[in-house]
Parts: C-alpha cells; sequence; structure tokens
C-alpha cells in the first residue's frame, strides 16, 4: 500500500492508534466532539514533541465517498471561544485543536444540515521536503521515527499498529538507489508510478538519487 496512509476502522478499535480510517461523525447532528472528529489526535500530541519531529499528521474530511471542500468548521471549546478550522479543496483541515482543547472537551460546529454525516480520515505523512537526491540515512530516520511515534502512541496494542516500510516519491518518474561502492539500481515504481524506496529491499544503500523532484513524499506502509 502506497500513498497517504488512511486505514478505515471503527471508532472503538483502539488497536489502529494512530493509523485510524473513516468514521461517522455527528449523527443526527451537525456538532461533534473534536475528539471523534479528530480521532487519535489525542494519542499522537501526547507523545513527546522532539519524539515526533519527523512525522506528520493531518485529516481530511469527506462527504458521500468525496472531499468535503468548502464546507465550513468552527471549533467551539468548553467556555465558548470559537476557532476557524479551515478545509481546503482536498477536504482537509489547515487548523488542528491542540491537545488541551482536546482535552477539555471541545466540540466542531460544521455549516450543515443537521442531518449530514461526514467521514475522517486521518493521514500520518514524513516531514521531509521534496528533493530530487536523499540521504538514506535520513529516510531511515524518518521511517523508524515514525513507527516508534506509532508504536507509543498505540500503546499495549502497538504490536497490532501498522508499520512503515519505505518512502513513495509521486512526480518523480523514476529514481535509482546509489550503494556504498558507488553502484545503483533501479526504484520499483508503484502503479501510480511513483518510485518506491523500502528499506528492507536496499541494504547498504548511501544515496536515493531521483529522476526528478517529487511533488511530495509519502511513506509506504507495505508491498501490497
Amino acid at each position: 500500500m502506497t500513498g497517504r496512509i488512511a486505514i478505515r476502522a471503527a471508532l472503538a478499535a483502539a488497536v489502529v492508534a494512530l493509523a485510524a480510517g473513516s468514521v461517522a461523525l455527528a449523527q443526527g447532528g451537525k456538532i461533534a466532539p473534536a475528539d471523534k472528529v479528530f480521532s487519535y489526535l489525542e494519542n499522537f500530541l501526547k507523545v513527546p514533541a522532539q519524539e515526533r519531529s519527523r512525522t506528520r499528521v493531518a485529516f481530511a474530511l469527506s462527504r458521500d465517498g468525496k472531499p468535503a471542500a468548502g464546507l465550513k468548521a468552527t471549533l467551539v471549546e468548553a467556555g465558548g471561544a470559537r476557532t476557524p478550522l479551515p478545509i481546503n479543496a482536498e477536504g482537509r483541515f489547515e487548523r488542528l485543536p491542540t491537545l488541551a482543547q482536546l482535552q477539555g472537551g471541545a466540540k466542531v460546529e460544521f455549516d450543515a444540515p443537521a442531518d449530514a454525516k461526514f467521514g475522517s480520515t486521518l493521514i500520518i505523512e514524513p516531514v521531509l521536503k521534496p528533493a530530487a537526491e536523499y540521504d538514506v540515512a535520513e529516510l531511515k530516520a524518518v521511517v523508524e521515527s515514525t513507527n516508534g511515534v506509532i508504536g507509543k502512541a498505540a500503546g499495549p496494542m502497538a504490536m497490532l499498529a501498522p508499520k512503515m516500510t519505505g518512502l513513495s516519491f509521486p512526480g518523480a518518474g523514476g529514481g535509482v538507489v546509489v550503494g556504498a561502492d558507488g553502484k545503483t539500481q533501479t526504484l520499483p515504481l508503484s502503479p501510480s508510478k511513483a518510485p518506491i524506496f523500502r528499506l528492507s529491499d536496499f541494504k547498504g544503500a548511501s544515496r536515493v538519487r531521483l529522476s526528478a523532484t517529487p511533488s511530495q513524499v509519502r511513506f509506504v506502509q507495505s508491498k501490497k
């Protein structure tokens, strides 16, 4: 599986921890608890900031299977404070609640009919600037750090949490891995033609050299 990591699961399935997927929101109403809209964000934010510096999370809202672009949402805190939560053209929230707001019982108010239903998907992404060439040690650090964050956030269910195995580079066209001896190996491509670098496939590699700067960098979770 390549691309953004978004694993579908029921709200009660704690084993998915940080890799949560679509969940039903605000059944029968247009207001939902923030900790349900942003499921597992609290788990992530409880991990020390220095440990999650190589990983970020995002949330995308969908409606009828499509991005909920243009929908207006507002975070309403228990004390009445209101904070706009902009949603971009991809349905992604451009601002997320803080740990204090989540723990304080904040709710999300949607500018939508009372019977509207949405899905919220958590996306786990690497903090890695798109570039035409990477040091493998840096890529390894990002992947291993993220697995550590997921495991810590999952707590006692860490053994069942998903594991990132590498990275993909959409828009790069192609690429090679350079070994310590200078020899190169071609990177495999995903079905969408993004070069993929899996740590276990290129042991001893020193550099990843791409044909072009990718549009973004994504995690690879498995070979499926």
